[in-house]
């Protein structure tokens, strides 16, 4: 990572330096400013996105297998709360820094409100005529009012799948923890920061559920390890296998981000179903190919080093199965966690400390951790330097020569006009200007043609889009659809509950096992469909990108030689140099400059919000009602099919309105995937090709119009004008040089890591 580190360092440096060279020929008085604006706008571009760029390094696994242990481990110290709840889902990052501090952003009250009105969709009776119809925390009597109904729960209401049921928590954790939130949270999104002396206070807002269900993020900032650099974020995620499906769908919102995984298996346990499950929706979504293994090894489980390594090469030929040659690493975070605990004086527990010491004494098994932990850095320093040096280092340095070598030709071409007589000056720029109109028709062409193209391109996804939406043959919308009508639910299951909990209970208990496992049908199956979708467009992007890069490439290619020639023509000097065809701009760059990002997936199952509770109780619920009252009216153990018909009733419309909303929902997500994503993308791509072609015009094009006064100047003036176009000149090569060395490390770098 220090070469990384180096040659961006380097680069940033020549990009700086450019600037400085162009702000020096901004002070040249009367030469056109036309090419060094854009140059400048690039330079502006290059700093940017080496300043901000982030690699994003996410930490997956099953609950308790290991992450925050490993994040913790990696950073020297239990910075990261371990074993936090499962009914919130919080991704934790981790940037470097050179100090720790704690960024924590609470959700708003429109935020909290929207959560609680999800889990509260058929949890008890209609409003009170009087009310709006809205929960609304901050009002006392909703408070009283819901906290009256949830303490009338029974234990059946609070545990669902033999799992405690995350609705019912979620309401009882909001409303437990709102007297000491309150103050934190507002309309509008707040944070709060906890510097060196307070960061450990950001434990208790994860560890707790009653506060970590009002965070929206949180950041933390640490002392990196060696080599790790700048802009890198490691993200805790929670557990894959957590019960509620929209935090499987918040890891996945990030993993679109991220440039590495890193998956985390305990070997208590080795791969679980769980973990057979997550890892074919990763595959589905096409993101194995940026991923390593951690076997988290716990060294007071194993008798022997044999019994270890055994597990380990079994989850290798078990991960192997699902991806061939799998990059699989084996150590015990927590040892090494321990171990850098103990070098600081009471960070250690007494119990924690002999559990270390017991551990020192198996030299073979610590030896292999040992070995596995160095691995496992270097490859992940590896990774991550490669990827990024290809993409980001190598493009930023093209541009950066591009440049250079432009501002040497503008130089040289405006130092030999000025070096003539006023009459010389006249014709030739009359000779310059005379073929930069032609170029101007070439890249209007160009410009014309690339409109046309992204045009028909948004038209060609506009309809794809429009056809894996579809609500009436589009397999996404139907298997939604058709899962629900199939979800398999009856009734008379519900008997027991009808006595015990009452008609709306049991029809709350049922409406939320139906939207649940319509969540994770959504997270395990609509959502990889969707993103390979977006993949597939994206990649249809870069196509078009490449095949319409060619020929323009060739006409722009001409035109410099036709200026070329005329320079020739005219006397003026220009560095002999092969003309490099600009490639296809790398789609993940355009994206991270335009700040674009695939629209959240969690938001395509914010659905429930649009069932109408109000229409569904009148509904399933009124007509029923005179049935259920005289029901209740008869002896215990009456006859109850009355309550069950109504209840399967029931059931009808509420898979009625859930077809509804979700197809609602859905149509919303394809116009903003079109409107915010796709459509913008085409337009980035499009815009940053045509300024990579016509880069390579921009020293010959430059309006004469403004050098038109110093024709007519005294001799002197023009002397120093051509002595300032020397010093620009010089300071040019310097940056062309360094531009030469920064390459030549770079081929260099590239070079071993592909040997390595």
């Amino acid at each position: 990572m220090e070469t990384y580190n180096d040659l961006k360092s380097a680069i940033l440096d020549i990009n700086q330096d450019l600037r400085l060279v162009i702000r020096k020929a901004e002070s040249i008085d009367g030469v056109s400013h036309d090419p060094l604006e854009a140059w400048k706008t690039t330079t502006n571009t290059v700093h940017r996105q080496l300043g901000e760029e982030m690699i994003r390094v996410a930490v997956v696994g099953s609950i308790k297998s290991g992450k925050s242990t490993l994040v913790n481990a990696l950073f020297g110290g239990d910075y990261v709360k371990r074993g936090a709840g499962v009914v919130t889902s919080i991704v934790t990052k981790i940037r470097p820094g050179t100090s720790m501090k704690a960024k924590l952003e609470f959700k708003t009250w429109d935020d909290v409100n929207a959560d609680m009105s999800q889990a509260l969709i058929l949890f008890s009776a209609l409003p009170r005529e009087s009310d709006d119809g809205q929960f609304d925390i901050n009002r006392e009597e909703d408070r009283v009012r819901l906290q009256k109904d949830v303490s009338g729960l029974n234990a059946g209401r609070l545990i669902s799948e033999d799992a405690r049921d995350p609705n019912s928590v979620l309401i009882l954790e909001y409303l437990k923890g709102y007297e000491r939130i309150k103050d934190l949270v507002s309309f509008e999104p707040k944070t709060h920061v906890f510097e060196e002396g307070e960061f450990y206070r950001q434990k208790e807002f994860v560890g707790e559920e009653s506060l970590s269900v009002y965070l929206k993020d949180i950041v933390l900032t640490l002392v990196p390890p060696e080599g790790f650099g700048e802009n890198l974020e490691i993200a805790d995620c929670q557990g894959s296998d957590s019960p509620n499906p929209l935090h499987l769908t918040m890891i996945q919102d990030y993993l679109l981000s991220a440039h590495l995984i890193i998956y985390v298996l305990s070997s208590r346990t080795g791969l679980r179903q769980s973990d057979i499950k997550f890892l074919n929706i990763i595959k589905k979504m096409g993101l194995l190919k940026n991923i390593f293994f951690v076997v988290n090894c716990d060294l007071s489980e194993h008798e022997s080093l044999t019994g270890m390594t055994k597990l380990v090469e079994r989850a290798r030929d078990e991960l192997g199965m699902i991806l061939p040659d799998p990059e699989v690493f084996a150590f015990s975070a927590l040892h090494n966690l321990f171990n850098d605990l103990a070098q600081e004086k009471d960070t250690l527990s007494r119990k924690d400390l002999l559990r270390l010491e017991q551990w020192q004494e198996e030299a073979d098994m610590v030896a292999f951790s040992e070995q596995g932990t160095d691995r496992f850095m270097q490859a992940v320093v590896r990774k991550i330097s490669d990827d990024r040096l290809r993409l980001l280092l190598q493009t930023n340095l093209e541009r950066i020569s591009i440049m250079a070598s432009g501002m040497q030709d503008w130089a040289q071409i405006n130092h030999d006009l000025f070096s003539r007589d006023a009459g010389e000056i006249k014709a030739a720029f009359a000779e310059m200007e005379k073929r930069r109109k032609t170029s101007d028709q070439v890249t209007s062409v160009i410009k014309d043609t690339l409109d046309g193209t992204t045009e028909k391109l948004k038209r060609e996804l506009r309809n794809d889009v429009d056809r894996f939406f579809d609500p009436q043959y589009g397999d996404t919308v139907q298997g939604i659809i058709k899962f629900v009508e199939s979800y398999n639910i009856s009734a008379r299951d519900y008997e027991k509950d009808l006595e015990t909990s009452g008609f709306l209970s049991t029809l709350y208990r049922i409406f939320q096992n139906i939207r649940e496992a319509t969540n994770r049908y959504m997270a395990e199956t609509t959502n990889p469909k969707l993103v390979d979708f977006v993949r597939i467009g994206e990649e249809k992007i870069k196509e078009i990108a490449e095949q319409v890069s060619g020929p323009y490439s060739l006409m722009i290619q001409d035109a410099v030689d036709q200026h070329r020639r005329t320079a020739e023509k005219l006397g003026i000097r220009l560095q002999q140099r092969s003309y490099t065809p600009p490639k296809s701009p790398e789609i993940d760059l355009v994206k991270s400059d335009a700040r674009l990002s695939i629209p959240p997936l969690v938001t395509a199952m914010r659905y429930s919000g649009r069932i109408k509770t109000e229409a569904i109780l009148r509904l399933g619920i009124y007509n029923t009602m005179e049935a259920v009252k005289k029901l209740l009216r008869k002896r215990v153990g009456g006859d109850l099919d009355s309550a069950i018909r109504s209840l399967e009733d029931s059931v009808r419309r509420i898979k009625e309105q859930l077809r509804e909303s979700i197809t609602a929902h859905l149509m919303d997500y394809r116009e903003n995937l079109k409107y915010q994503y796709l459509f913008k993308l085409v337009d980035a791509m499009s815009s940053s090709l045509y300024e990579s072609l016509v880069d390579r015009m921009r020293a010959f094009t430059g309006s004469a119009s403004d050098m038109s006064g110093l024709m007519e100047n005294q001799r002197q003036a023009r002397d120093q004008i051509v002595k300032e176009f020397v010093s620009l000149a010089t300071s040019v090569s310097a940056v062309l040089d360094k531009v030469g060395e920064a390459e030549r490390l770079l081929e260099g770098q590239n070079s071993f890591q592909h040997s390595g």
